[in-house]
């Protein structure tokens, strides 16, 4: 976590997993409420930036957002974008059983990478496709991996709007959810407090743009 002239805290997010599970849409979700204009494969690493309020501590906040490739042949390169990070979310498809038995691997990148500060979330995306018959991976077992390497745990989907809709479904959370779940872990932790069960409440104050180049659904 850095400090920096205007904004009460910077803090270093970082989405890791693999090729395929919707990181780059998650993002696009969470900072532009959208879906990415096209589905080319990340090639390397990606950077936007979106600004918060915390209103229960009345900080400003601005995210730094790191979206990273998840093919093989950019992983010496992605790596190195761990480093510093005050959270990670750890990102798998619901749908793809091959997406998950990875993430032990990714679990040792993370681990490798970042220190003992970090927070990390397990994110089970594309939770739409449930709908049409295809989990792959139960609930239980993805809980069960999140509570062995002590993560945070939600499913949501990018097709599903940023702000959860829980009274329409209250299986349908939003990226926002998660997000805020994650920021509060992170500012406890930096501050050596418990981390509370009620979310920090946080509006959005400024929103920077996504580069068109490389976006994609990965």
């Amino acid at each position: 976590m850095e400090e920096s002239e205007g904004f009460s805290e910077i803090l270093k997010v970082v989405l890791i997993g693999a090729s395929n599970v919707g990181k780059t849409a998650l993002v696009y979700r969470y900072v532009l409420d959208e879906l990415p204009p096209n589905f080319t494969s990340t090639i390397g690493v990606e950077f936007t930036k979106r600004i918060v309020f915390d209103k229960t501590s009345g900080q400003k906040i601005q995210l730094h957002i790191w979206d990273t490739a998840g093919q093989e042949r950019f992983k010496s390169i992605t790596k190195h974008y761990y480093r510093g990070a005050d959270a990670c979310l750890l990102v798998y498809d619901i749908s793809s059983s091959e997406s998950f038995e990875e993430l032990p691997n990714w679990h040792a990148e993370i681990r490798d990478n970042t220190t003992k500060d970090c927070v990390v979330c397990l994110v089970g995306n594309k939770c739409d496709l449930e709908s049409s018959g295809m989990r792959s991976i139960s609930k239980e077992d993805a809980a069960r991996f999140a509570e062995k390497h002590k993560m945070l745990y939600q499913e949501t989907s990018a097709l599903w709007p940023r702000e959860s809709n829980l009274k329409k479904d209250r299986n349908q959370v939003g990226i926002e959810h998660i997000f805020n779940m994650v920021l509060q872990a992170a500012i406890a932790k930096q501050k050596d407090e418990p981390i509370l069960n009620k979310s920090i409440k946080l509006n959005v104050q400024q929103m920077y743009s996504i580069p068109d180049q490389g976006a994609c659904a990965c």
